[in-house]
């Protein structure tokens, strides 16, 4: 007799373990092929077999069948029918009650939510009693899926380049064939989006988002325990301030020639979708508004500075400010009367110098004598205006330029309750219920509806 080497001898103690364990669980198995060889419940003609559900060639379904009766007493039963892959188990249940003289017959119909082998059991439960009488393998079955598994989708439909206020959607989509042919479905999140958004919202209007970097992420999990994920990042990006000139026609001329002040636009800004607001300080300092034209006729101008800003805003409330100033001369002499009405007070305008023609005249007798009392006078005269300057000097320093703004610390406005969202220029940005967005103008200390 030849005996393996590679065979294991099993020490005595661990046989005597062993057929200790065994003689302990001998009435446990007795007891329970009791209760199925004594059970008033009789199972008939129990199988599974594999069919082709969509006549693609390939097992794609399991049907379990069974005649179930009872053989004395009407008797409460409880089937099920147990599918389970390496990932999955899924159970199908069939309660009823039985008279003597009649069948259940069951049909349970398991479809593949996977690739690769499904065991397949059956047992029948004693509902009064809840022993189990009946316990079959029937067998183990390759199938190919025909259900898909939980699946999302988002898609955004927008230029390679979005700004606030562009078209920009999110078209979302979300399947789960298993968890509805089970009655499993679950529920889809959303992450990353800066206003609420329905479950199965679609599509997702991006267009009234701040600017800034988004990465929406979705997650889903049916009652089955199977989960589905999707992504998608984008970056919505500030309008540019609009960028212009103003171009002069008729710089330094007199009264009455012709004379133009035009915004020119530059870097891509289209000027028929700005608004445009002039302001014009004229040498009395007297500010007047111009709203709308793209260009200013100065032609009737008083004499003198006149200190011009052109204000351009987009569609978005992006602001741009270009200032000139534009010195206009006295009329000419034989200037029209409308001309000369319009110049205003001729006393208040400014001097003209006489050019090549002018010639100094002695303040004397002579002109060596007028220049040395001109210059001492102007010595005294300078101590003089020194001592009054510094006596000023505090008061100039609290006093700002005509066009100069003061600058006040940014304070999170209210929001009055709703969502509110801060991007990375420090803009504040609310939505309504209706879903419109309004952003805070600091400025004009406010909430302004954001128009497209």
């Amino acid at each position: 007799m030849t005996f393996s080497r590679n065979r294991k001898v099993m020490p005595m103690r661990e046989r005597w373990l062993t057929l200790s364990i065994t003689l302990l669980m001998l009435p446990m198995l007795a007891g329970f092929a009791t209760a199925q060889d004594d059970s008033n419940i009789v199972v008939h003609d129990s199988r599974a077999d594999r069919l082709d559900e969509n006549s693609d060639g390939t097992f794609d379904i399991v049907r379990v069948t069974a005649s179930i009766g009872v053989l004395t007493t009407a008797t409460t039963l409880a089937v099920e029918v147990v599918a389970e892959n390496e990932a999955l188990s899924i159970s199908f249940w069939n309660n009823t009650t039985l008279d003597t003289d009649q069948t259940f017959n069951i049909q349970t119909t398991v479809k593949a939510w996977a690739d690769g082998e499904y065991n397949i059991w059956l047992r029948v439960w004693e509902a009064e009693t809840g022993l189990t009488v009946h316990d079959e393998h029937l067998g183990a079955h390759d199938l190919v899926a025909s259900l898909s598994p939980p699946m999302l989708s988002m898609d955004l439909e927008a230029e390679a380049w979005i700004f606030t206020g562009d078209t920009c959607l999110i078209h979302r989509t979300s399947t789960d064939l298993v968890g509805g042919h089970y009655d499993q479905m679950g529920v889809v999140s959303i992450q990353g989006v800066p206003w609420l958004v329905g479950e199965y919202e679609t599509p997702v209007d991006c267009s009234r988002w701040p600017a800034g970097d988004y990465t929406i992420q979705e997650h889903y999990r049916n009652g089955l325990g199977m989960t589905a994920t999707e992504t998608i990042s984008f970056t919505i990006h500030v309008h540019p301030p609009p960028a212009f000139e103003i171009e002069i026609s008729g710089r330094n001329s007199e009264a009455g020639l012709d004379c133009e002040l035009a915004v020119n636009a530059t870097e891509g800004t289209m000027l028929p979708e700005m608004s445009i607001e002039w302001q014009v300080a004229d040498p009395s300092q007297k500010i007047q508004i111009h709203q709308g034209p793209a260009v200013l006729d100065c032609t009737m101008w008083a004499p003198g500075v006149h200190k011009v800003r052109a204000t351009l805003t987009s569609p978005q409330g992006r602001e741009t400010t270009v200032a000139v100033n534009l010195i206009r001369l006295p009329p000419a002499p034989d200037a029209s009367l409308a001309v000369l009405n319009a110049s205003g007070d001729p006393k208040r305008w400014p001097s003209v110098s006489e050019g090549d023609e002018y010639e100094p005249k002695p303040l004397f007798y002579s002109l060596s004598a007028s220049i040395a009392l001109v210059g001492a006078g102007g010595f005294v005269l300078a101590i003089v205006l020194a001592l009054i300057s510094v006596s000023l000097i505090d008061r100039e320093k609290s006093e700002d330029d005509l066009w100069e703004d003061s600058e006040a610390e940014v304070v999170a406005p209210d929001s009055e309750g709703l969502a509110c969202h801060v991007d990375e220029n420090g803009v504040y940005w609310r939505q309504q219920p209706d879903g419109s967005v309004d952003w805070w103008d600091v400025e004009a200390n406010q909430w302004l509806r954001f128009q497209q």
